[in-house]
């Protein structure tokens, strides 16, 4: 960590700052004034431990004092789904499930076309 330099911490690309989750949590426990604010990051400390990305959200807004609509809304799905991860199992079946679907339709789609292919003879080019 390059705050606390006690505790070690993974990242994944050469320009992230290092920062563990303790020096993360005593960042974004700073007071929030801004009621709508208040309401949106109101949830249970356990969710901030356990998600990098929600405590990277609540620290860019207690840096800049906004959020964009897309991070607010973005921010209320994965609250929900790390709040509820037996909806999010549910999810997943049902987009495996389509995954598999397209999959099968592209290869009967390729499997076709290797048909068409093989059906038409091909031109013989004349010698001149």
């Amino acid at each position: 960590c390059a705050i606390c330099r006690k505790n070690h911490v993974l990242i994944s690309a050469r320009g992230q700052f290092p920062i563990c989750t303790a020096c993360s949590m005593r960042q974004i426990s700073q007071p929030i004034t801004d009621e709508k604010f208040r309401k949106l990051f109101d949830i249970d400390n356990k969710l901030y431990e356990e998600s990098s990305f929600l405590r990277s959200i609540k620290s860019n807004y207690l840096r800049f004092g906004s959020l964009s609509e897309k991070q607010i809304d973005t921010f209320k799905r994965v609250s929900a789904e790390l709040a509820n991860p037996q909806n999010n199992k549910n999810s997943a079946q049902i987009a495996t499930t389509a995954i598999a679907a397209e999959a099968a339709v592209i290869s009967e789609k390729q499997e076709s076309a290797n048909e068409a292919k093989r059906i038409k003879p091909k031109a013989k080019k004349s010698k001149k």
